[in-house]
């Protein structure tokens, strides 16, 4: 495969587990019909930054913009949620391990290998 097709195919994963994880966190705090608007935020951001990171190689930024925020914004809540509770610490932490395999980290490692497949590209 070329590397434009692994870039998008990358892109499409990072922006599945965006709308999945942000979706769930705000259907769990607001609703459905609130988590179905999130998850269409979350598109609609990602694509106009996506097209606009697509403008150049050094425009690097507008690809970190959504990930950076849709990866955050939920690991935060988590977390202020876990450490706000009465559990004690190791229930915290067994409690944040789903978030972190689940969501940050691939779309970390996914976010890595897409930049350097852009410095890579023609």
């Amino acid at each position: 495969m070329s590397i434009a097709i692994n870039r998008k195919m990358i892109l499409a994963a990072i922006i599945c587990l965006l709308l999945y994880q942000v979706g769930t966190w705000i259907t769990f705090v607001a609703g459905a019909v609130w988590g179905a608007g999130a998850a269409v935020i979350v598109a609609v951001v990602s694509y106009v930054c996506a097209r606009l990171a697509k403008s150049g190689a050094t425009s690097t930024i507008w690809f970190l913009i959504p990930t950076l925020l849709f990866t955050v914004l939920p690991l935060l809540a988590k977390a202020w949620g876990l450490f706000n509770s009465q559990t004690g610490i190791a229930d915290t932490l067994i409690d944040l391990v789903p978030l972190l395999v689940g969501f940050v980290i691939p779309v970390g490692l996914l976010s890595s290998v897409y930049l350097d497949l852009r410095k890579k590209a023609p």
